[in-house]
């Protein structure tokens, strides 16, 4: 009976029963050249969002930033006419990704209880976006 109400009551969760790692972020779909110049840099930029997703549940969000803004210039590569719809979308997802990263150190570091730790991952994060813009 206790076993029951603790399970009832519990409020940790491992990592892995919340976040799953084994399912990627981008997958393709269709493509009209068989995926065959993309393929490998998709499987680059999604293990880069796993990567990045880790270091932010760990609160290392500069490395989190780091691996995103590489695998967004990994992006470039990309240069046949049929494959630039499908670096746009990759760019998109790591923007967005960083976006989010933004809104929560944005959270964490202004404000009543901010704290000033999170502050340069916050700039580093705000000045990676501005670079994003422009390059899109």
């Amino acid at each position: 009976m206790n076993d029951k109400k603790r399970a009832l009551f519990s409020f940790s969760v491992k990592d892995d029963q919340y976040f799953n790692d084994k399912q990627e972020k981008i997958e393709l779909v269709s493509c009209q050249r068989d995926g065959n110049l993309c393929k490998g840099l998709l499987s680059d930029i999604n293990n880069d969002l796993l990567e990045s997703g880790k270091y932010r549940r760990n609160k290392e969000f500069t490395q989190s930033i780091e691996i995103l803004k590489n695998s967004f210039y990994k992006t470039f590569e990309l240069q046949e006419s049929h494959c630039l719809k499908c670096a746009e979308l990759f760019r998109s997802v790591i923007t967005n990704s960083l976006e989010e990263i933004h809104k929560e150190l944005k959270g964490m570091s202004t404000g009543i209880f901010g704290s000033k730790r999170y502050q340069a991952s916050y700039i580093l994060a705000d000045d990676v976006l501005k670079d994003f813009k422009k390059e899109s």
